[in-house]
This record gives C-alpha cells, sequence and structure tokens, in this order.
C-alpha cells in the first residue's frame, strides 16, 4: 500500500525527499478532514515530518519534508525567497503557437470553491504568477512542456496553461477532459520532476531528479 503512495529518493537526520506517487493531500486543510501527506508520512515512518511546500492533490512526483525545527524553518525560508529549484514536466492539450514562452498573469484564489480565476492584468486581491515553459515535444493533439516556475502560487501552472488555451490533459478543474467525457481530478499529467535545495545544516546545494512518466499521444 506505502509503495503505491510513496517512494523515499533521500533522507538524512534533517531533510526527506520523497516521490509521491499517487493523488493525495500534501496537508490537511480546508478541503475537508482526509489526511493530509505528511500525517500520513509520519503515521508510517514513525518519525516527526514538517512539510514546507506542497505540490497540489493530483500533481505527482518530488516533495521534500524537514525533520527538525531548525531544518524547517531553514527549508521554508528557502522556498519564501524563491532559492529552491523547481522543474515540471506537463502534457497539455494541443499544439502551443510559441514554443518557449515566458506567462505573466494575476491570480485570485476562491478557498470556498478551491479555483483559481486568472486575470490579464493587476486586479485587486490577486497575486502576479509567472512561470517559464519550453516545448519538448508534441502530436496532433498534445504537446510535453517543461515548466519553470518564477513564483509559487496555489494551481499556478495548472490555471496559467489553461488561460492561454492549454489546459493540462485529465485536469478536469480547469478545463481539459478525459476521452470519456467525464471531468476528474485524479490523475493529472503534471509532474515535479526536479527539487534543489540548499541543505540546512551544510549548506551544500544538493538536487534530485526522476524520470518523468508522461507520454506523448
Amino acid at each position: 500500500m506505502n509503495e503505491a503512495i510513496f517512494k523515499i529518493i533521500h533522507q538524512d537526520t534533517d531533510i526527506l525527499v520523497i516521490q509521491k506517487l499517487a493523488s493525495f493531500l500534501s496537508q490537511r486543510g480546508d478541503q475537508g478532514s482526509k489526511e493530509g501527506l505528511d500525517e500520513f508520512l509520519a503515521r508510517v515512518l514513525k518519525m516527526k515530518v514538517y512539510p514546507v511546500h506542497r505540490l497540489d492533490r493530483e500533481v505527482l512526483g518530488l516533495m521534500i519534508f524537514a525533520l527538525n525545527p531548525k531544518s524547517a524553518e531553514s527549508l521554508s525560508q528557502q522556498f519564501k525567497l524563491r532559492k529552491v529549484e523547481k522543474l515540471y514536466w506537463a502534457r497539455v492539450k494541443g499544439r502551443l503557437k510559441e514554443k518557449n514562452a515566458h506567462l505573466v498573469h494575476y491570480l485570485k484564489k476562491n478557498l470556498r470553491k478551491n479555483y483559481v480565476t486568472v486575470f490579464p492584468r493587476e486586479t485587486e486581491g490577486a497575486k502576479r504568477a509567472e512561470l517559464t515553459y519550453e516545448v519538448l515535444s508534441e502530436s496532433d493533439h498534445s504537446s510535453i512542456l517543461q515548466i519553470r516556475l518564477g513564483t509559487g502560487r496555489s494551481h499556478q501552472i495548472r490555471a496559467q496553461l489553461a488561460k492561454i488555451g492549454h489546459p493540462i490533459v485529465g485536469d478536469g478543474r480547469y478545463g481539459a477532459r478525459h476521452e470519456d467525457g467525464q471531468s476528474r481530478d485524479e490523475s493529472i499529467q503534471l509532474q515535479s520532476i526536479v527539487i534543489g535545495i540548499s541543505h540546512p545544516q551544510t549548506g551544500k546545494f544538493l538536487r534530485w531528479e526522476i524520470n518523468p512518466s508522461l507520454e506523448i499521444e
């Protein structure tokens, strides 16, 4: 069961890096009383873990957790100051006219609906969101993108790509549909494939990378 949910990529006395293999809330929050991944890991591994960032429930791939308060403070600060290297791959609907682009939008999240509205310009209550993408491969129906975030907003990649007319495959929340016509959010084609941080104790830069499991159609 545990093997179907996560795989340990790296562990030392200060940090835990895992590959998230299944849809799972990063932390218990506004989406009901379901157990968060941090709680699940603590229970299964029988140790205290400290969440320092999130992946959307439907997004798979690399995540990092701190194993003590001092490391949690260091890693949280790195995320806040955007000093963490993060790289994503996504399979999106259609072919993009621009093969490389920098997107800037303004996002406003409805917490009750857990949905982000995207605006093309500054809007009251909306936060600036930036990302850069590169098309790696494409077919008549979909494209594989490599994405670097300039900011770390909730649902950012999903909402921004949908805004330009290329929602992530499987992401019913932001406009894509499965072949059977049913909107779902269980297994969207977006994965966190690289994460790099400065180790909280040694200061050494550490970087982990996994092979994405996305295929062009």
